[in-house]
């Protein structure tokens, strides 16, 4: 009967490795399906220049993003694609630490994407509408989607944010301690 038992046991375990190499083997395929549609998760780096080290009020951001110890603040268009998909994508609410820009080309299709996503734009919410682009021409920003790390208050460095996958990876996660014995 032990017998038995250790080869059912060896069995199961060679089908258990036969199971997980199919399973990488399909990942690898995945990739290199994405890789050759051009759709894997690049995101390009974006020079700051002057902009680094310096307040996101200076462009005309909210105030508080001053004081924030990390954030990201992302700039959205309504006439991107990947926006609107990035849109969809955001968790309700929105993460701490996530600030949205939104720019459009009328105050109409502005708060028709506001509508269509469930986003509030106002002094208090974490989503600015830049009518008039006038943030973004500040900035320099001539594209996007694109992601502004904010730490300690000052702009660090910034990157194309090309899904929402990248986005959630590059969002800060709070620290939080051990309650005290």
């Amino acid at each position: 009967m032990a017998a038995i038992a250790l080869i059912a046991v060896a069995v199961l375990a060679l089908l258990v490795t036969v199971l997980l190499g199919a399973l990488v083997e399909m990942y690898r395929d995945v990739r290199q399906m994405r890789d050759a549609m051009g759709i894997l998760d690049r995101p390009l780096p974006v020079q700051l220049g002057s902009v680094e080290g310096t307040s996101p009020s200076e462009f005309g951001l909210p105030p508080v993003l001053d004081s924030m110890t990390s954030a990201v603040v992302l700039f959205l268009s309504e006439r991107c694609a990947t926006c609107h998909v990035l849109a969809s994508g955001l968790p309700r609410p929105l993460p701490q630490g996530l600030w949205i820009v939104l720019e459009g080309r009328t105050p109409d299709s502005m708060q028709s994407f506001l509508e269509r996503y469930a986003l509030n734009a106002g002094p208090d919410a974490p989503v600015t509408v830049d009518a008039d682009g006038e943030i973004a021409r500040r900035i320099g920003l001539q594209t996007t989607p694109v992601g502004f790390r904010i730490v300690d208050g000052v702009f660090t460095h910034a990157t194309s944010v090309p899904s929402s996958r990248y986005l959630g990876s590059i969002l800060p996660e709070p620290i939080r301690l051990k309650r005290a014995v």
